[in-house]
Parts: structure tokens; C-alpha cells; sequence
């Protein structure tokens, strides 16, 4: 019994030792290719992982490659529901591929870039509290300026945040999501830049992304841009959302000094 506990405790012990071999090159080959941006492993310490609910334990962030003086703007993406079951390196891989790490290094601007992983449908209060984190611990982040976007289940994500916290950003691009409601707080976000994005063929999610903009403008928004990808689908709506660099071009426009 001793020797079969022993050998699971071994089998183990070296698994997780070669999935952390396995992260470590798939995060060198993506440094090696990006010219832009350089992406880092984020652990959550202990002490606030019991206060994160259901968010992983690694996070992706990026940093400007050139050197940059002075505060950078922060822009965090939600990944969407097929992320829950990934592994961190599969997540990893399709970051640099169409998620915000690729959107980044597209992007090309100076700018953190925080992707936080999930289990689970993301989680408003959680979500403040990891904010609380990053900026109590990287003072180069500029206060004033950061921003949320995200696609499906990470569309859902920022527009339940911002709805809830919309003072805590700049501006926001929740996409390819479906359920936008009138009883939603679009008195709130009168004011707030809101930037909706969606696949042409993306089912009911184009109705309800729609909604959301037209139902902002009747508010009286006037900082509300709409695109639906012309025959994009639900993960071709995800590829051309986290490609869409004339949105982040767009929130970097806004502040929440505005």
C-alpha cells in the first residue's frame, strides 16, 4: 500500500514538474515571436486566492518590450466559456494566437495587458478584488485609464462589470454576448465609452450586442461605437474581435477624468 501511495505520489510530483517544463517553452516561444510585448506567468499570492473565487491561479500579463517612462494605460481581457476547462498552457497558446495576449502584440501600444483565467463564469466582486491587487502592486499602471473588453462568456463578464463598476474604467468592449436586458443599468453607463463588437453570423448574440448599443444611445451615450463582423461566426466573431486594433485605438482615446 505504501509503495502503490509512493509511486502515485511520484507520477505526481513529475507530472506537474513536466507541465511546468511544457509552460515555460510554450511562454519562451511566444517571447521569441512577439516583437512587441513581453508575457509573464501572474500568480495570485496565497493570502488573496481564498478571495478569488473561481479564478485560476495564473494569470498572462504583458509589458511593453521598448522600455517606457511614466504610467501605462491597463487593458484586461476575459476569455470566454471554452477557456474554463483549458489547461494554463492551452490557454496560453491561444492568447498569442486570438486573445489578448495577440490583441496586444498587434495593438503594439504602450500598454499593460492582464488575462485573467477562470473555472468559472466571471464574477464582478472577485474580479474588483484582483483589480485591488494589480494596483496596489504595479504603481507604473495609470489609475485613470484602464479598460475591459472580452468576448462570450467574457463579453457577459465585462459588461456585468461595468455595469456595477463602471467608475473603476476608462472605457469597455464586451462582445459576441447574448442576454442584454432593459432592466440593465444603462443610466449608469450614459456616460461611459462603450465599444460593441460581434460576428455578422453570430446567432442571437448579434441581436442582443446590438440591443446593448442602441439601448446605450437611447440613454443619451454618445461615446458608443457597433461592428459586426461581415460573415463571422461565434469563434471567428472571437478571432476578429481580439484583431480589432482600431478598438483599442479607440479606448486609449478616454479617460476616466473625461
Amino acid at each position: 500500500m505504501k509503495k502503490l501511495a509512493y509511486c502515485i505520489f511520484t507520477f505526481i510530483l513529475l507530472t506537474s514538474f513536466q507541465q511546468k517544463l511544457d509552460i515555460e517553452k510554450t511562454l519562451e516561444d511566444i517571447n521569441n515571436t512577439f516583437k512587441n510585448v513581453e508575457v509573464n506567468l501572474l500568480q495570485w499570492p496565497e493570502e488573496i486566492q481564498p478571495k478569488l473565487g473561481k479564478l485560476k491561479k495564473t494569470a498572462f500579463i504583458a509589458f511593453p518590450k521598448k522600455k517606457t517612462e511614466g504610467k501605462l494605460p491597463l487593458l484586461i481581457t476575459l476569455h470566454g466559456g471554452g477557456g474554463k476547462a483549458w489547461s494554463i498552457e492551452e490557454q496560453l497558446k491561444r492568447s498569442a494566437k486570438v486573445k489578448g495576449l495577440s490583441l496586444a502584440e498587434l495593438a503594439g501600444k504602450d500598454l499593460i495587458l492582464l488575462e485573467p483565467n477562470s473555472f468559472e463564469k466571471w464574477d464582478p466582486k472577485t474580479l474588483n478584488i484582483m483589480l485591488d491587487y494589480m494596483l496596489e502592486t504595479y504603481p507604473q499602471i495609470d489609475h485613470k485609464r484602464i479598460y475591459v473588453m472580452g468576448h462570450s462568456m467574457g463579453g457577459r463578464g465585462s459588461w456585468d462589470w461595468i455595469q456595477q463598476s463602471s467608475e473603476r474604467f476608462a472605457a469597455a468592449a464586451p462582445g459576441g454576448f447574448s442576454g442584454v436586458s432593459e432592466n440593465d443599468n444603462f443610466t449608469k453607463l450614459a456616460n461611459f465609452p462603450v465599444y460593441g463588437m460581434v460576428g455578422g453570423e453570430d446567432g442571437k448574440n448579434v441581436a442582443s450586442v446590438k440591443k446593448m448599443i442602441t439601448l446605450l444611445k437611447a440613454a443619451g451615450n454618445k461615446n458608443v461605437e457597433f461592428v459586426a463582423f461581415p460573415g463571422a461566426n461565434h469563434p471567428q466573431g472571437n478571432k476578429k474581435l481580439f484583431s480589432h486594433v482600431e478598438c483599442v485605438d479607440w479606448m486609449l482615446n478616454f479617460s476616466s477624468e473625461n
